[in-house]
């Protein structure tokens, strides 16, 4: 009867410590495998992409509405906020309310806002909507060829630092030295864009 006992215990007992062995042994597998990659944001789906190093813009050529030449040194000195405009843009009126609000908080000099369009017949539209929004805001056509004009575009809407782009709904950082720097992504909110700007100044300054 003993025995008996003694058998069945042990046959527990044993049991037992094979089970604990085996789940052991499948924490242990669980651990040592590698993990399954997180499924990140794109560079699309994201709000903000930075560009590290910022890239040289290719020459600009345009006039703003006072026709006075707007080049890449305009850019010098100033941290830029740069929208390409369309005339059949559905949510370009929603970015320029964005804009008026982002300048209007950041109340700098230091930045500026610069709406590109690529007629002058569009400029002049654009330009009394963006007044009406109280935007302060540089007004450019461009005024280059067709095929310089094209290589413009193509940098920003395909570049070696992101995918392809849709101008409609993003809007380019690009610092006080002409290099792009940033680019934010629809949807957005003034806020959003006013955190990340002081964020991406501060940096800039630390390092310069």
């Amino acid at each position: 009867m003993q025995n008996m006992f003694k058998n069945v215990h042990s046959k527990r007992f044993l049991l037992t410590y094979l089970g604990l062995v085996a789940l052991l042994l499948l924490f242990f597998l669980m651990l040592s495998e590698d993990p399954s990659p997180v499924e990140s944001s794109t560079e699309n789906e994201s709000m903000l992409t930075l560009f590290e190093p910022p890239m040289e813009i290719p020459q600009l050529l345009g006039y703003d509405m006072d026709h006075q030449v707007f080049t890449n040194d305009t850019f010098a000195g100033k941290w830029s906020f740069i929208f390409f405009h369309s005339a059949d843009c559905i949510d370009c009126e929603a970015i320029l309310k964005v804009l008026s609000n982002l300048k209007a908080g950041l109340a700098n000099r230091a930045v500026q806002v610069v709406l590109v369009e690529s007629s002058t017949q569009h400029a002049e539209a654009l330009f009394s909507v963006s007044q009406s929004y109280n935007l302060d805001a540089e007004v450019v056509t461009i005024a280059e060829s067709d095929s310089d004009k094209k290589a413009l575009l193509a940098f920003f809407t395909r570049s070696r630092a992101y995918q392809a782009q849709d101008l409609e709904h993003a809007v380019f950082l690009v610092n006080p030295k002409g290099m792009l720097t940033a680019r934010f992504q629809a949807p957005f909110t003034s806020v959003l864009m006013r955190q990340s700007f002081i964020h991406i100044r501060s940096e800039y300054a630390r390092q310069s």
